[in-house]
């Protein structure tokens, strides 16, 4: 992700950010601490996106240990169905 900016040619503006901002520094070390601080935000997200899988996964364990049921309810089907079922979709008399 970091790379795609350059390979693009687009430049990069993070408001609150503007060390990030791409379009004014354009000399190797401007390029270089972009680069860096992009490369180190992908790692983060990446990193948090993870932990967030991991804490998902250990909060369905726990609700499922617990009996938790997940999904939609099952629904009852009445004892005639499949003799009310039609394959063309017309109701049988």
């Amino acid at each position: 992700m970091a790379g795609y900016h350059k390979r693009e040619k687009e430049d990069i503006v993070v408001i609150d950010m503007p060390i990030l901002d791409t379009r004014r520094e354009k000399s190797l070390m401007g390029t270089f601490i972009s680069d860096v601080v992009l490369t180190l935000l992908s790692y983060v997200a990446e990193n948090e996106r993870l932990n967030i899988r991991q804490r998902q996964a250990e909060g369905i364990a726990a609700a499922k240990a617990r009996g938790i049921k997940f999904g939609r309810p099952a629904v009852q089907t009445p004892e005639n169905f499949y003799e009310i079922l039609c394959v063309d979709g017309r109701k049988r008399s």
